[in-house]
């Protein structure tokens, strides 16, 4: 059945109209779960009361919460990690497994800003930092180098790729301008001007990657609770009072690690600068390799210049081909998401034409008004916050929690996105029906190559 989807452009279209969405084909085994977790060890949830005085709350069992719990435990700090839902299947287990150095703002525009190279350099030791971490802890994750590529959606992208690619070369980094032609050799597709090659960049897998993290985290000392809701948050004497649906807990520090999920009621502050949208992604059935190859034959990950952006990889078995993507600012159901994910997927590689979604599932993930992750203790409060990742955070993350977890423990320094300004999200953005409005500007923007 098909249902109507508001405004969609077709690759080769130049204007917005409105169409229909068909409905995706489902495989026989078709789930609404992560792709990633198929192959988990199925475990029983960490239910039990948290002690009640800590050297440290970390509220957030993702990425960051979980390599700050980390550091800690390593620094003989007792550290408990206190997650609404499940430790490790937020968005830090399901998300596209790309990882890279940089931020949301391209190159160009980070190095413009002041202190920009310092930036830039704190997000390669993040990459690099992950990728020494992968192998230090011995994390069976599918940890494999293979560069990215960015690709033009429309001229004027192009045009501002090759800027880009000039900025690279001007920091020493390696990184390729594609014309129309050559780009073709990196995306099996005809829908692209241009495109850029990053060859520092990698992919993982993302449920298991979480999933080591936080068994090492325990290893070391750190006590995870799972289905433990965060109710408020209060200041006594030197530390805080974390206040939880199992009970409170006195903590010396608390560490806000919840990034897409982030609770205003807590921290308001905190609540004020960043904005949770969804981000989505299928899982196609299994493939034959040589279609898997001709929609990335190099084995690169992928994702082009839209605002409203698809992003698409092979998985780490080379079997299926994981393309995610933002449908809506709007909340909008995994069905709905899926099927349009479904046809942009189709539209772009023709030849996957009659392949079936197996997987489909959503996430939050947290944009800013500056697009910039953000680090630092919030005065009036005393907590100490690491988010903001605007779905580029697999590898700054992970830093930005180990910085937190080494500072608070003594032992090293914030990262150098700490103390930098941070422009609240515009009220409006929390108005009923304000970020479908906004959605639809996007689209328009997207049409034109804004």
């Amino acid at each position: 059945m098909a249902r109507p989807s508001g405004l969609w452009r077709s690759p080769r279209q130049g204007i917005l109209v409105a169409v229909p969405v068909p409905s995706a084909p489902l495989a026989d085994d078709y789930a609404p779960t992560p792709y990633w977790w198929d192959e988990l060890e199925q475990r029983r949830p960490r239910i039990a009361t948290p002690a009640r005085q800590v050297d440290a709350a970390v509220i957030g069992g993702g990425l960051t919460g979980l390599a700050a719990a980390l550091e800690l435990a390593r620094s003989g700090c007792h550290v408990v990690v206190l997650e609404r839902d499940i430790v490790g299947q937020g968005a830090s287990g399901r998300n596209g497994g790309m990882v890279h150095p940089g931020v949301k703002v391209d190159v160009a525009a980070l190095a413009s800003m002041p202190g920009g190279r310092a930036l830039w350099d704190e997000t390669v030791a993040a990459f690099e930092g992950l990728g020494a971490l992968v192998g230090e802890l011995g994390i069976d994750c599918a940890w494999h180098r293979c560069g990215h590529v960015e690709l033009a959606h429309h001229g004027r992208r192009a045009a501002h790729l090759r800027s880009v690619a000039d900025a690279y070369t001007a920091i020493g980094e390696p990184a390729d301008f594609l014309n129309a032609t050559e780009v073709r050799d990196e995306v099996g597709s005809s829908c692209f001007s241009g495109g850029l090659v990053v060859h520092r960049s990698a992919g993982l897998h993302p449920g298991r990657f979480a999933a080591g993290l936080a068994a090492v985290a325990e290893s070391a000392g750190a006590v995870l609770h799972d289905y433990t809701e965060v109710l408020a948050i209060e200041r006594a004497g030197a530390g805080h009072v974390v206040r939880t649906s199992r009970g409170p807990v006195r903590a010396r520090e608390v560490v806000m690690a919840t990034n897409g999920t982030t609770d205003g009621r807590l921290v308001p502050w905190l609540g004020r600068r960043v904005l949770g949208v969804g981000s989505f992604m299928v899982a196609t059935e299994p493939l034959d390799p040589s279609i898997v190859s001709s929609v990335s034959p190099n084995g690169r990950m992928l994702f082009d210049t839209r605002n409203f952006l698809h992003y698409w990889r092979p998985s780490p078995d080379a079997r299926r081909i994981l393309f995610g993507g933002r449908t809506s600012f709007a909340p909008v159901t995994v069905d709905r998401a899926r099927d349009e994910l479904h046809r942009a997927l189709v539209a772009i590689h023709p030849q996957l034409a009659g392949v079936r979604v197996a997987r489909a599932w959503g996430g939050q993930v947290a944009l800013t008004a500056d697009r910039m992750p953000h680090v630092g203790r919030h005065a009036g409060s005393g907590v100490v916050y690491a988010m903001g990742y605007c779905g580029t955070g697999v590898a700054l993350s992970t830093h930005f929690g180990r910085c937190v977890g080494r500072w608070l423990a003594g032992t090293g320094d914030l990262p150098a996105f700490a103390g930098r300004r941070w422009p609240s999200v515009p009220s409006a953005a929390q108005v009923a029906g304000f970020l479908s409005i906004a959605g639809w500007w996007f689209r328009a923007r997207d049409v034109l190559g804004r």
